[in-house]
Order: structure tokens, then sequence, then C-alpha cells
């Protein structure tokens, strides 16, 4: 993709995000909608539009409630669509480091959505969030970190109810004990992404593999009909 072009992405990306800023959300999806179809009609994408685009249908559907199409996102196959590619290349971290914190947030609150054994889920949810308030402690974002928090506390209610099982609640307790404050539950919320300007230090990825270790295993059901 030459530099024009890109930077014509991005600028329709902005577009999109300051509707989905203005709670205009299905005005914005039908405009990252348009942007994959551009792009897959050229097939002159590369891993950091993929990832960009894909985080952005995820916050729209989430946003919509539609979390039957949020799921298929989140599942969708690395060989068959744009979707695909671009949930490897968010979990490859094929974006920024903001991005790649409220992806983590948004996995969280998927898990939670899951028909996954309460055990498992539990864990997905405090490996994620344990990584992204580890970030926002070692950045001083404490904005970050309650709200990460107060997420927490709601989706470990959401799986267990109003008593949390004590080997659960436990890196919770002691990053809300590092923040030196108690955070009270709010609506679940996700921090907004970075804007659509690709890092000047991007590195492609050399090949698209299946080792997607790094990452704790995406539920594959979901309640949503």
């Amino acid at each position: 993709m030459d530099q024009k072009r890109l930077a014509q992405i991005c600028e329709r990306g902005e577009k999109a995000d300051q509707l989905l800023t203005e709670g205009r959300t299905r005005d914005a999806l039908k405009a990252f909608t348009e942007i994959v179809k551009d792009l897959e009609k050229k097939g002159d994408y590369d891993s950091y539009l993929a990832a960009k685009v894909t985080l952005s249908l995820l916050r729209c559907y989430i946003k919509l409630g539609d979390f039957k199409k949020a799921y298929a996102v989140w599942n969708a196959n690395l060989e068959e669509s744009l979707q695909g590619i671009g949930i490897y290349s968010l979990e490859s971290a094929q974006t920024t480091v903001p991005d790649m914190i409220t992806y983590d947030m948004l996995c969280a609150f998927l898990h939670t959505l899951g028909d996954s054994e309460k055990a498992a889920t539990a864990s997905a949810v405090n490996q994620y969030l344990s990584r992204v308030c580890e970030h926002a402690l070692d950045h001083g974002d404490r904005s970050i970190m309650r709200t990460a928090l107060s997420n927490w506390k709601q989706h470990l209610r959401d799986i267990f109810g109003a008593t949390v099982p004590g080997e659960y609640a436990k890196p919770l307790i002691r990053f809300e004990k590092m923040l030196g404050d108690i955070v009270k539950p709010q609506a679940i919320d996700f921090p907004k992404t970075s804007a659509w300007e690709k890092p000047r230090d991007f590195l492609e990825m050399s090949r698209l593999s299946n080792d997607k270790n790094s990452k704790p295993p995406r539920a594959k059901k979901h309640r949503a009909s």
C-alpha cells in the first residue's frame, strides 16, 4: 500500500472512531465495514490495518450488545478472512500498546459471556486483566488501572455471583492494594484506542503461523442468540 492510500484509510478510520466516540455506533460500524470491504477488494492491507479495523469491529459489536457477531469476529479463521488475520495480528501485538490494552480488556469481557467452566473463565479474565494492571502500574496510569479493576470486579461477580472464591480474587485484591484505593464497580467500560497512525518503527509480520500461546485460549461458544 502506498503512503497516499494508507493516509486515506487512516483518515477514514479516524472519522469512524469519532462517530463511535459521539455514540453513533451503528454509523461507526457501517464506516468500519466499508473499510473492510475496501481492503478486502484491493487486498493491499498489512497486519497493522488488519488489527486496527478488526479491533474497531469488536468495539462496535460489543457496544451494540451484538455478542454473537463479536464472537464471530473474535473466532474468525486466520485463513479465511481479514478479521481472522486481524485477530492473529492483535494477538501478535501488531498495533499500538493502547490498542493492546483495549483488546485485552475486550477479551476478558468476552470470556465472561462464554460457556466455559467457571474456573477456566475466571483464570482467563485474571490473566488478561493482570496484564493490563501491570502495564498501568509501570506507566502510572491510574485511570486505566481503575477501569480495569472495576471491570474485573464485575466480571468475577458475573462468573461466580456474590461470593467469589478467594483463589480467584487474590490477583484483583493485590492490584487494588497496589493502587492504594478502593474501586467501586461501575458499568463495564473500555479505554479508547490510539489514533489511526501507523507507527514509524512498525515491523510487519514476516509470516503467519498458528502459534498463539502468548494469550489465554479464547472461548469458542457463546450464549448469545
